[in-house]
């Protein structure tokens, strides 16, 4: 399993044993992301990961229903919607890959053939091609030409994939269309057609970026740079307006904050809002010149998602770290939490990751010996792979299973010859059981 893995089963671990105890308390719901549907901006979604899935409401925030049917993951990171398909819409897992729902998540299904690894920390849809999706993976970045039936790697020059952590990846459209990847060691880019990544700026080199924006002219890019941990300088927001050549930092004191994410007002590109971890919402009117601290009402100032209702850039809704779903009329100044999020205790959350699928029909493939070996350190979403009871599940989706096994050998005590057997299996499983293709 990768290092981000473990910590994200250890993470939630930790937090389902919480839930037992506390799951009728608000504060168990740690939200990643919420998404106003463009097409109706009555419907607004909500991520959350070491918590109880993802929510809906279509009434603007003050109901919400869970819509996990068919995601085998708790650890939940990002969502993007189809901008002229309203039922369309696309989910991001970590370790359970990409899930397509094209009824409004009602039902959903696994597209990942084509992925090294399923740990997905953040995608997006051309916004002009909405169908080609771009996807920031445990592995390196892909590409889908046909709305995540196929996938493609896009890892040329990538040698700077660690984890999904602080990755952002974002575009400038044009002739051709320019991409800059945020990432734990700088900021890097590539035009559509270029054969590989490369350094955007000398400026940025090493800097942990994250998160990324391009404000609503398409010509200013913001880049949030994490402080360094030694010093806890050298952070803050850089602007470039020329394309990502060069960087300028705004000294506006943000020097110290985790900013997780940076939005605009689509009617006044120099309003911004940053979601930040230990201040919570800043505002800016002045295009970052200036900043104020925008949380009255808000209990939360570890927020990390923050988006506008696109047809009234008065309405907001943040997403604090467990503590739910805000929403706010009047660009900021004031938060209400209006929605009844459900809660789900641990049995419960246990009970939906390992519910096979009752159309499905016994598997034919039998698990080698050596299979065994993965039951001692994990156990699996699929019953008919699982033999160990807890919180440590494996989707056994379609992927490249040599990449997963390798890295599972050491903890599972794997031979050689044990990860070849094992690595066919649930290649060979995957494939018939694991997911549609």
């Amino acid at each position: 399993m990768p290092k981000s893995s473990l910590v994200i089963l250890s993470a939630l671990l930790i937090h389902l044993a919480a839930l037992t105890s506390q799951a009728a308390e608000r504060n168990n719901i740690f939200v990643t992301q919420v998404a106003v549907h463009p097409l109706n901006p009555k419907i607004v979604y909500a991520v959350t990961t070491y918590s109880i899935g993802v929510l809906k409401s279509t009434d603007g925030g003050q109901h919400w229903s869970l819509i996990n049917n068919g995601i085998k993951s708790y650890s939940l990171y990002h969502f993007a919607v189809h901008p002229k398909e309203i039922n369309t819409i696309y989910l991001g897992a970590g370790g359970g890959g990409l899930y397509k729902s094209t009824d409004g998540g009602e039902h959903w299904i696994e597209r990942n053939d084509g992925f090294q690894d399923t740990d997905i920390g953040q995608m997006f849809l051309h916004p002009n091609d909405p169908e080609k999706i771009y996807v920031v993976s445990a592995t390196g970045t892909y590409k889908s030409p046909d709305g995540g039936r196929h996938w493609e790697a896009w890892n040329q020059g990538d040698t700077f994939t660690t984890s999904q952590e602080f990755q952002n990846i974002v575009i400038m459209p044009g002739k051709p269309d320019r991409f800059f990847l945020a990432s734990k060691h700088g900021l890097y880019m590539r035009d559509e057609g270029d054969p590989l990544w490369r350094l955007a700026s000398k400026e940025l080199d090493e800097k942990m970026i994250s998160a990324l924006a391009v404000d609503p002219s398409g010509k200013r890019l913001y880049a949030a740079v994490l402080r360094d941990g030694k010093t806890l300088l050298g952070g803050g927001l850089f602007v470039s307006d020329d394309g990502g050549d060069h960087w300028k930092r705004l000294d506006t004191g943000l020097e110290k904050n985790w900013i997780r994410v940076i939005r605009f007002d689509p009617t006044d590109s120099k309003r911004v809002y940053l979601a930040t971890s230990g201040r919570g919402v800043l505002v800016s009117s002045d295009g970052g010149q200036t900043w104020q601290e925008s949380n009255k009402g808000l209990s939360a100032i570890d927020v990390r998602a923050l988006t506008l209702d696109p047809s009234n850039p008065k309405i907001l809704y943040a997403g604090g770290h467990g503590e739910g779903v805000f929403k706010s009329i009047d660009g900021a100044a004031t938060w209400t939490h209006p929605g009844d999020e459900p809660v789900l205790d641990a049995q419960t959350i246990i009970a939906q990751l390992t519910t096979p699928d009752p159309k499905r029909k016994m598997p034919e493939l039998v698990p080698p010996e050596a299979f065994a070996k993965c039951n001692k350190c994990h156990g699996w979403t699929d019953p008919y792979l699982n033999s160990l009871h807890g919180f440590w599940l494996v989707t056994p989706n379609r992927r490249n299973w040599s990449f997963t096994v390798k890295r599972m050998s050491k903890g599972a005590g794997l031979t050689p010859d044990d990860e070849k057997v094992i690595a066919d299996f649930l290649q060979a499983y995957s494939e018939k059981y694991g997911g549609s293709p």
